[in-house]
């Protein structure tokens, strides 16, 4: 989709007192009866809660090292009139979230979109990883292929993998699993060691390895042989 362009602005009062209501709602009523509300919302297309983009961005990077917090408050996070959706556009360095969000998908959930679309910010603006990605994600797919062996030691990761990565078709792909990781793992632990060697500088705030670097050159990249080096 073409990148949005109208940014939605809300009153901070009228916003504030939605957010009130929306916390109340996700906490009391059962699953059935709130998407029932969500529908209902939705018939007179309201929004009753839109988290400011700079306030969104705090926190969603809450917890993560200090410089990934700087480098993701540089990035210009607009919130526009639609349910769901949304993205980031490398060609304006900016990110666009729905403002329905919230209401239709819940206060926790835009805090992890919001985190997954930064880290895509992050990766397109820190230099290294940057490198990476220009040539087509060598390191990180050489990382995978390191990794494939010992994932079963990981029951979480494999179960990420296996259970939700890979069932998202075309969209499981190298530039979303970039994103996904460190939305999904705060604990590099939880990540066979290669893979949170790659990953540390942007959870846990370690170096980047020494070969980072070093010894390799862009490879040719396939959707298919990706994925089958992601399966255990």
């Amino acid at each position: 989709m073409p990148a949005p362009h109208e940014e939605l602005r809300r009153a901070p009062l009228p916003n504030a007192m939605g957010h009130v209501v929306l916390a109340f709602a996700e906490r009391v009523l059962s699953p059935g009866d709130l998407a029932g509300l969500r529908e209902q919302l939705w018939r007179s297309r309201t929004y009753l809660y839109v988290t400011p983009g700079p306030a969104l961005v705090q926190r969603a990077l809450e917890g993560f090292p200090p410089d990934v917090r700087a480098l993701g408050e540089r990035c210009p996070f607009h919130r526009y009139d639609a349910r769901g959706g949304g993205g980031y556009w490398p060609d304006r360095n900016e990110i666009w979230l729905a403002a329905g969000v919230e209401t239709y998908e819940g206060l926790r959930q835009v805090r992890l979109s919001a985190c997954h679309e930064l880290f895509h910010f992050v990766c397109w603006n820190e230099p290294r990883y940057r490198a990476d990605e220009d040539r087509g994600f060598a390191r990180l797919r050489r990382v995978l292929a390191q990794s494939r062996e010992v994932m079963n030691a990981y029951p979480r990761y494999r179960d990420w993998i296996t259970g939700s990565f890979l069932r998202q078709g075309d969209h499981a792909n190298v530039v979303e699993y970039f994103a996904d990781i460190p939305t999904n793992f705060r604990d590099v632990a939880e990540l066979p060691p290669a893979i949170a060697t790659h990953f540390a500088p942007l959870i846990s705030g370690g170096p980047f390895s020494p070969d980072f670097d070093r010894d390799l050159i862009a490879e040719p990249y396939d959707l298919a042989a990706f994925q089958r080096s992601l399966s255990p």
